[in-house]
């Protein structure tokens, strides 16, 4: 056999090698582009807590600068899968007297694969059952914003900040809650001074321990409140307090510095689902 007929085979089978394999990825694409999209379990996403100082130890001014931020910086950007709780403080704290709102039962889950994929692989009754999800929770989300307009107020002379943390804290990493979401938050937004100032925070026991482990906490603070060594007493007792609990992710973060940190729903907006 000639050299030119051997190598006339030889390209002849490279060819029918590479088109054989061209095909293949060709199926393979393909077979991807009309896999079903798969939603996933329906889940919440994201725990919020805030606590919000609305004592006469805050001016009145940034009374209502913590009730702003808390609804441009922290509402405006949650959505479908987050769960958020508001708690004031007041100089005893009881929970039914001081939640100023939390999520009910009706607030929507979130597939958890819609958050993952591009809003043009979203499938159409995907994309409507999303935007009526939206509206149930901006109904809510409402709900919460009149509430926090409406806010009373609190009694009394002083400022239980630890007897609203010990509350969230069973709450935050509770187990026994079958919608426990991946990500926590908790933003206290005050002048984080607990009064009659004690020396040391009381010492965490048993479960208490991890109660605001995998927790981020922001300490949100009117900034020039206090003189700086007092500044510095206030940030060394919550660091002892929130460490003994597990904490370690704690921010201490001036009004200002809190604009645009808080992180936005990644759930498609109604607006981007047409």
């Amino acid at each position: 056999m000639s050299t030119a007929k051997k190598t006339m085979i030889i390209l002849g089978g490279v060819t029918f090698i590479a088109l054989i394999g061209i095909g293949a990825v060709f199926m393979i694409f393909t077979k991807l582009a009309t896999v079903e999209f798969e939603p996933g379990k329906e889940i919440y996403t994201r725990d919020v807590y805030v606590v919000i100082d609305q004592t006469l130890s805050m001016g009145q001014g940034e009374r209502l600068e913590a009730r702003e931020m808390l609804k441009t910086e922290i509402l405006k950007g949650v959505g479908p899968g987050d769960r958020v709780s508001c708690y004031r403080i007041a100089s005893n704290f009881k929970e039914s007297n001081d939640r100023v709102f939390s999520s009910t039962r009706y607030l929507p889950k979130v597939f958890e694969n819609v958050a993952t994929t591009s809003n043009s692989s979203l499938p159409a009754g995907v994309k409507a059952d999303l935007a009526n999800r939206w509206q149930t929770y901006n109904r809510e989300k409402n709900n919460w914003v009149e509430r926090l307009d409406n806010l009373d107020q609190p009694g009394g002379n002083y400022s239980d900040y630890l007897g609203v943390l010990a509350e969230v804290g069973r709450r935050i990493n509770n187990t026994a809650d079958p919608n426990l979401a991946r990500d926590k938050w908790l933003v206290m937004i005050g002048d984080l001074k607990h009064e009659p100032v004690p020396d040391d925070p009381p010492v965490a026991k048993g479960n208490e321990k991890r109660q605001y482990s995998g927790v981020s906490i922001n300490l949100v603070y009117p900034g020039g409140l206090h003189p700086p060594l007092e500044q510095e007493r206030i940030e060394r007792f919550w660091k002892k307090y929130f460490t003994a609990r597990g904490g370690k992710a704690i921010n201490f973060i001036s009004y200002d510095g809190f604009t645009g940190r808080f992180p936005d729903t990644t759930v498609p907006r109604p607006i981007s689902l047409h």
